[in-house]
């Protein structure tokens, strides 16, 4: 499987857009769009290193767990899109999340890549990783 890759944000067609639309709307603070993002039933699968790991189901265990977040971190909070390319049926983005801790004003920057399955407009399952080669693996594109 070759990657198509699009870091320009060139690429129109409709589960980039979603994706692209999943960064703007966080970046906004439009937690009812970025959630509108989702399939009812959709999954959202963080890291298993994460804090809060395993699979959120639904819409609204998925709104529950980055309503969460937005919680955590004051005011800083920004989602940084760096690459953006297929993988067969999936769209993966590279970013950087770079947020600051309410309670301890600790900034920090989180690399993650997501991988999104997006079915009919609405992303149906979205896996995040720290480790970039390791998403790549779990796509067979690593070596």
């Amino acid at each position: 499987m070759t990657p198509q890759r699009d870091t320009a944000g060139n690429v129109s067609d409709e589960a980039m857009d979603v994706t692209r639309s999943w960064f703007e709307s966080w970046n906004r603070g439009d937690l009812d769009a970025f959630i509108e993002l989702f399939a009812d039933d959709g999954e959202m699968t963080p890291d298993p290193c994460w804090v809060e790991a395993g699979t959120f189901r639904g819409r609204p265990a998925i709104r529950a767990f980055f309503a969460g977040l937005k919680q955590s971190w004051d005011g800083q909070d920004v989602a940084v899109l760096h690459e953006l390319f297929r993988a067969g049926d999936k769209v993966i983005s590279r970013m950087d999340w770079e947020v600051r801790g309410r309670a301890s004003g600790i900034e920090t920057k989180l690399e993650v890549t997501n991988v999104n399955t997006i079915e009919g407009g609405k992303i149906v399952h979205q896996r995040h990783y720290f480790d970039h080669a390791e998403a790549l693996r779990a796509l067979g594109l690593g070596d």
